[in-house]
C-alpha cells in the first residue's frame, strides 16, 4: 500500500542579501533545491548543525517564510483544512515562546478562537488534563511553571486544534536531560492517539534516532542523505552523517562554523558533498554521491 503525502516539498531554494562590512550587497544561500515528501502519520526527522537550513526549510514549510524558487504543495490537505490551522509549531524555547500574561488556560484556548467560549474552555481544559496540567494550575501564568512544564504547556496549544501537521523545532534542546524522555514520550502518545504528522528539528543525529520513523540529514543548505531512521544510524553513507554520529555540534552558529572549520583541518570535510548524484542504497534510503571528475 502507497504511502500517503502530507506535505511535498519540492526543489525548494532560498537566498537572502546582507550587507558585508564595506556595505556590499552578499549573497546567501540558506536553501539550495531540496526536495523532501513528509508522509500522512510520520515523523521525519530533520538533523544538521546550526546554520544547514533546517529552520529555514521549516519556516517555508509553515509560510512564514516564502522560497526564492521551488514550492511546498499539502497533497494530503484540503483547502479548507489548510486555512483552519492545519498546521503549527513547537517552538524550541519555552521561555520565550508564550506569553507571559496569560494563563496556561488562556493560552490553550486561544487556538480556538472560532468556537464558543463555552466549548473552547471545556477542549483546553482536556487538553491542559491531558499533558498534565490540571486544577488551580490551568490559572497560573508561565512563570509560575518548570521549562517541562511550560512545554508542555505549548504542545497543549498547538495540538488542541486538532492540526494536521506540526512542526516539532528543538523541542526538548532547552530542558533537562531528565525531563526530555517524558516529553518525547508525551508526543509520540498524542501522535499515536490523534493521528499527527510530525517534522522534528534537531542538531542531535542519536536523539532523532530515538523518536523519528525516517531521517534527513542537511547541509549547508543541501539535503544530503535520507532514510528510515534505523538505516541511518546502522549504516549512514555521507561523511558527514557519520560525523554526526560521532560528535556533539554546537547549538551556536559561530561555535559549529569554528568546529567545522577545525574539522577541515583533518581532510574530511571535502567529502561533506553539497552536490553530485542522488544514489540509492536501500529500498528507502538515499544519498548524496559526489561525481567523479
Amino acid at each position: 500500500m502507497d504511502k500517503e503525502v502530507l506535505v511535498q516539498v519540492s526543489d525548494v531554494s532560498k537566498t537572502y542579501s546582507k550587507k558585508n562590512w564595506f556595505g556590499q550587497e552578499q549573497r546567501v544561500d540558506a536553501l539550495t533545491g531540496v526536495n523532501v515528501s513528509i508522509y500522512k502519520g510520520e515523523t521525519l526527522g530533520l538533523v544538521g548543525e546550526s546554520g544547514s537550513g533546517k529552520s529555514t526549510l521549516s519556516k517555508i514549510v509553515l509560510g512564514l517564510e516564502k522560497a526564492s524558487q521551488g514550492r511546498v504543495d499539502f497533497p494530503g490537505l484540503t483547502s479548507e483544512e489548510l486555512n483552519n490551522q492545519a498546521l503549527q509549531v513547537i517552538y524550541q524555547d519555552p521561555y520565550s515562546s508564550l506569553n507571559p500574561y496569560l494563563s496556561a488556560l488562556e493560552l490553550v484556548k486561544e487556538p480556538l478562537y472560532s468556537l464558543p467560549k463555552k466549548e473552547a474552555e471545556e477542549k483546553a481544559l482536556a487538553m491542559l488534563k491531558r499533558v498534565g496540567i490540571e486544577g488551580d494550575a490551568v490559572h497560573k501564568r508561565p512563570k509560575s511553571f518548570s521549562g517541562g512544564q511550560r512545554q508542555r504547556i505549548g504542545i497543549a496549544r498547538a495540538v488542541v486544534s486538532h492540526p494536521q501537521f506540526i512542526v516539532c523545532d528543538e523541542p526538548t534542546s532547552a530542558l533537562d536531560v531528565s525531563i526530555q524522555a517524558t516529553i518525547l514520550d508525551l508526543l509520540n502518545q498524542l501522535q499515536e492517539d490523534l493521528g499527527l504528522t510530525y517534522l522534528f528539528i534537531s542538531h542531535d543525529l542519536n536523539l532523532v534516532h530515538q523518536f523519528a520513523d525516517r531521517i534527513a540529514v542537511m547541509y549547508k543548505g543541501s539535503l544530503v542523505e535520507i532514510g528510515p531512521a534505523q538505516d541511518i544510524f546502522q549504516n549512514p553513507q555521507h561523511p558527514y552523517t557519520r560525523y554526526l554520529l560521532q560528535s556533539n555540534l554546537s547549538l551556536d552558529p559561530l561555535e559549529a562554523r569554528a568546529q567545522l572549520q577545525e574539522l577541515s583541518q583533518t581532510g574530511l570535510i571535502k567529502d561533506f558533498v553539497t552536490d553530485g548524484v542522488w544514489t540509492q542504497v536501500d529500498k528507502e534510503h538515499f544519498v548524496l554521491k559526489a561525481t567523479d571528475k
